[in-house]
C-alpha cells in the first residue's frame, strides 16, 4: 500500500471540495499513467490521466480538474498559437484549473515562456517524485512551486533588477517597435509571431511597468534610449 504523502495531510481551505482533481497528460502515456498511479491519494486526490492527442481543452471544460499537470514543450504550438494563448484557452475553460509544468528541458526560454502563460509551478523531470509531490500540494494551496533546477533561472528573474531588466526580450522588442511607429501586424510579421500575441507582450509590460497607454510606453523607451 502506497504511504500518503505527508504534504497531503494538511487541512483543505475552507469551501474546497474534500477530494481535488489533477490531470497528468504526457506524450509518452506511459509516464503520465505511472503519475497519476503514484499521486493519486484515497479522499484527497483523485489523480488521472489523459492520451497525449486529446484536445486539452476540451478536456479541461469537461472535468475541470484543479490541476493539470502537463510538459509545455511538448504541445503543438506555433507563431499563431503560443503557450500564453494554451494558457488563456485553459483558463477560458475552467477558471478554477491551474497549471503545473513537468519538462525535461530547464532553461529560461522555458521558465519564461510558463509564467507568462501563468503556470503556478515547474517541475524537472530529473527531479524525484517527491516534488511533484510538494509542487501539487503548494499549487493547490494557492501557492507557487518551482524545483531546484527551474529555482536557478528564476532567483535571477526576480532579484532587484531595474524596471527595464524585468521585461522579457520579446516584451522589448515590443514595446521598441511601439515606438517606432509599427503596428501590431507589422511588429507581429518582424517577431515571426501572432498580432495577438504583440497585444499581450504589450499589456503585460505595461502592467509591470505600472504604465498605462500607449503614450507613456513610447516616452518610456524614448527616455531609456532604446531608440538609437
Amino acid at each position: 500500500m502506497t504511504e500518503i504523502p505527508r504534504v497531503f495531510n494538511l487541512p483543505l481551505q475552507e469551501g474546497k471540495h474534500s477530494t481535488r482533481t489533477v490531470l497528468f497528460v504526457d506524450r509518452n502515456p506511459v509516464l503520465s499513467q505511472a503519475l497519476a498511479q503514484h499521486m493519486k491519494v484515497d479522499g484527497i486526490l483523485d489523480c488521472r490521466f489523459v492520451q497525449p492527442d486529446v484536445d486539452l481543452v476540451s478536456e479541461v471544460q469537461e472535468n475541470r480538474p484543479d490541476v493539470l499537470c502537463l510538459d509545455p514543450t511538448h504541445l503543438d504550438l506555433n507563431r499563431d498559437y503560443d503557450l500564453m494563448d494554451f494558457g488563456r484557452d485553459i483558463r477560458d475553460a475552467s477558471e478554477t484549473t491551474l497549471l503545473l509544468g513537468y519538462s525535461f528541458k530547464v532553461n529560461d526560454a522555458v521558465l519564461r515562456a510558463v509564467l507568462d502563460a501563468g503556470f503556478r509551478g515547474c517541475v524537472s523531470k530529473n527531479a524525484r517524485l517527491r516534488h511533484v509531490e510538494i509542487a501539487l500540494a503548494a499549487v493547490l494551496d494557492g501557492g507557487m512551486y518551482f524545483d531546484r533546477s527551474f529555482g536557478s533561472h528564476l532567483r535571477p528573474m526576480i532579484s532587484d533588477a531595474p524596471d527595464e531588466e524585468i521585461l522579457s526580450e520579446r516584451e522589448k522588442a515590443v514595446l521598441v517597435g511601439l515606438a517606432r511607429g509599427l503596428s501590431s501586424k507589422q511588429i507581429a510579421h518582424d517577431l515571426d509571431i501572432s498580432s495577438k500575441t504583440v497585444d499581450t507582450y504589450k499589456a503585460r509590460a505595461g502592467k509591470k511597468l505600472n504604465l498605462s497607454g500607449k503614450a507613456d510606453l513610447v516616452s518610456y523607451v524614448h527616455d531609456r534610449g532604446w531608440i538609437t
